[in-house]
């Protein structure tokens, strides 16, 4: 008769400590493996990066890539018959 006394509540402690080392795990699982390689090649790609060279390369490709350029912003206000910031 005892090993059927409190049957749903052993089963129960022992699924709720299961299912929390199991989600424990998981969680480390997923960064180790997901997130901090992620974070580690953001973080070597933008010690490497240089914003102006990237803007020139970009600049430097025909019209249609990016048309906020400088030099298309210029000949767009000039286009449209508005004056440009002098430095």
């Amino acid at each position: 008769m005892s090993a059927t006394r409190n049957m749903l509540q052993t089963y129960g402690k022992r699924g709720i400590y299961v299912s929390l080392a199991a989600a424990i795990a998981s969680t480390v699982a997923f960064n180790a493996f997901y997130v901090w390689p992620r974070h580690h090649k953001y973080e070597e790609f933008f010690a490497n990066y240089d914003p102006y060279t990237r803007m020139k390369e970009i600049c430097a490709a025909n019209k249609g890539y990016m048309h906020t350029c400088p030099k298309e912003l210029a000949k767009l206000y000039e286009e449209k018959g508005k004056s440009i910031a002098e430095h």
